[in-house]
């Protein structure tokens, strides 16, 4: 057991565990996923744009299981999202 020493000042002493060392050296991941973003008013297969979870997916877009991910891309009516990876699923 450790006892604190009188006058000293434990303020600066961590709490908390530092991120993990590929954390610091890579920064934070990027979510994993994609999405469909529905075009003409979202009912049936009509035509969609494909992204990747942190693209410019519209808020609240459902997430597209690993099954259904390259069904969506590979639809006819969709076209895959160019700013991200969205591309490097097939």
């Amino acid at each position: 057991m450790w006892k604190p020493v009188p006058g000293v000042s434990y303020d600066d002493v961590p709490t908390s565990r530092p991120p993990p060392t590929e954390q610091q050296i890579l920064g934070e991941r990027r979510p994993s996923g994609w999405v469909l973003q529905k075009l003409d008013g979202g009912r049936g297969p009509g035509r969609g744009v494909f992204h990747a979870v942190d693209c410019e997916a519209p808020a609240g877009a459902p997430k597209l299981t690993l099954g259904q991910a390259p069904d969506a891309a590979e639809h006819p009516g969709t076209r895959l999202c160019s700013l991200r990876d969205a591309a490097q699923v097939q």
